[in-house]
């Protein structure tokens, strides 16, 4: 790896390599900053990692709305990871802040992206977003501290509360930690009463869904508590990178598990871009900052071709 974007751990997945490529190249190449950090694990030095005076400048994120939603959200207390979130390119909590940010504070433009994302027409206006959503000592809590990316309130257009939670990823995988409380009594309540799942002790069961069937429980419950419906469900969107085929496997596989029609989205980060342009959610510029950052590879192809290179020559 040249100097200037530093080395990167060889034992990542593929597809989490191409992205750390892409990162480093966009660190040195686009932010101009020549010196890189190191992983908080392994101390071990990283093209995508910011260097400290960087991270002190939030340079990990994309315009001021980003930045005064992840000091909002710190100010809230536990959620986020400060060291990642300030300093890993590669970070999914920043990716959130970062691309969604903008979008909820317009309310009308953020209930048009979603009505499209989610080929509905209802949407009215976006009452309330929580990004990092814990509902640990709420009524909402399922007994664990199941995190959503995104818990998002719309009224509809007939006055009806519409929850959305959505589920970020770029490059790591899907969580597979259990927890005590997943598919116990709380769980399986919420499942009676909303008829969301075809099974979802399977769904809890699978490492491939599992972290996916908690955060729908957690947005069914806050559904179940807010909106008055008993047979309305809480919609899960979950937005991948276009090249990620292990995220949208998983997705995929989730669907299948569900009962509630299009209860359960899935988007590129490249179709919801396109999305939030054409309603006018997120300014152009924003919009091509994020898309050179996180969603076109293509832009950092030298580097990732002079990265396998070097490492054929050195497995040689």
């Amino acid at each position: 790896m040249s100097v200037a974007l530093g080395p990167i751990p060889t034992s990542d997945p593929p597809f989490m390599r191409r992205v750390r490529i892409h990162q480093a190249w966009y660190r040195a190449e686009v932010l101009r900053i020549p010196t890189y950090g190191i992983l908080a694990g392994s101390g071990q030095p990283c093209g995508s990692v910011l260097p400290d005076e960087a991270a002190e400048q939030y340079l990990n994120f994309v315009g001021s709305d980003a930045i005064d939603r992840y000091l909002a959200r710190r100010r809230m207390g536990w959620g986020v990871d400060p060291v990642r979130c300030t300093k890993y390119l590669t970070s999914s909590q920043t990716l959130s802040f970062n691309m969604l940010a903008q979008a909820v504070s317009r309310s009308s433009e953020c209930a048009e992206l979603f009505n499209r994302l989610l080929d509905r027409t209802d949407l009215q206006a976006l009452e309330s977003s929580s990004f990092e959503f814990a509902a640990q000592g709420t009524p909402y809590s399922l007994g664990d501290k199941t995190l959503l990316d995104m818990l998002l309130r719309f009224r509809t257009r007939s006055g009806a509360l519409q929850v959305v939670a959505v589920e970020t990823k770029l490059a790591d995988r899907f969580s597979t930690r259990r927890t005590a409380a997943a598919g116990q009594a709380k769980y399986v309540e919420i499942a009676r009463l909303s008829a969301l799942w075809h099974d979802m002790a399977a769904a809890v069961n699978d490492n491939r869904t599992r972290q996916l069937t908690r955060c729908h429980a957690l947005a069914q419950s806050v559904q179940h508590h807010d909106g008055g419906l008993a047979d309305q469900q809480a919609v899960l969107v979950v937005l991948t990178h276009p090249e990620d085929s292990s995220g949208a496997e998983c997705v995929a596989r989730y669907s299948k598990r569900v009962s509630a029609d299009r209860a359960i989205v899935h988007c590129s980060w490249a179709e919801y871009l396109k999305t939030a342009r054409s309603v006018g959610a997120i300014e152009t510029s924003a919009i091509n900052e994020l898309s050179s950052r996180y969603v076109d590879l293509a832009l950092s192809d030298e580097a990732w071709v002079g990265f396998n290179e070097r490492s054929k020559k050195r497995s040689a």
